[in-house]
């Protein structure tokens, strides 16, 4: 098992998210259920094994800051697969991670039942918007899909600071700069 085909599989399969932690198999969740995809548990060496392929795919990013910290954040893509958010961290010894599949493209705001009430703040010319709530709540995709109305309906610069960037966005009305936290 090598994380590529582990991140390939998930994205097939329709998961939204992929947990690599020592002590259970490499599990994923799919529509809000968490279901192990491998029978093997993962041990503290094979948790650290993926890690470092995963960093390697994130364009050999320096897996120094998450030995240092006991944490670290980032996205990055596979072409043709799919983009990815990583929370990784170290529990009890071990690295683990939380990696979430974001989609190449914005998904409908209607269809995730986004309210045209949130969706008006695109209309917005001034001024402080935030977004709060748990993890995994749309927090993000929220945000995106407000950024993707301004895109798509009048010219502006929209700056994002992001940590780490998600969604990409694409220059369509609007020039929309996307700022990473931890690398701009």
């Amino acid at each position: 098992m090598d994380a590529k085909t582990i991140l390939e599989q998930a994205v097939a399969n329709g998961a939204s998210d992929i947990f690599i932690v020592a002590g259970l198999p490499v599990s994923c969740r799919k529509n809000g259920v968490i279901n192990r995809i491998y029978e093997d548990r993962l041990l503290p060496p094979d948790t650290e094994s993926l890690l470092v392929e995963i960093y390697r795919l994130a364009d050999n990013r320096d897996i120094s800051q998450l030995h240092k910290h006991g944490d670290d954040d980032f996205s990055f893509a596979i072409q043709g697969v799919s983009r990815f958010r990583v929370s990784a961290y170290k529990q009890r010894g071990a690295l683990s991670a939380v990696i979430r599949v974001i989609t190449f493209e914005l998904p409908n705001p209607h269809d995730l039942g986004i309210p045209d009430g949130v969706l008006s703040l695109a209309e917005m010319q001034k001024g402080l918007v935030l977004v709060t709530g748990p993890a995994g709540c749309g927090k993000s995709t929220t945000l995106a899909c407000v950024i993707d109305a301004i895109n798509n309906s009048r010219s502006a610069h929209v700056i994002t600071l992001e940590d780490p960037i998600e969604f990409l966005h694409r220059h369509k009305h609007s020039i929309v700069s996307q700022r990473e936290v931890a690398t701009d």
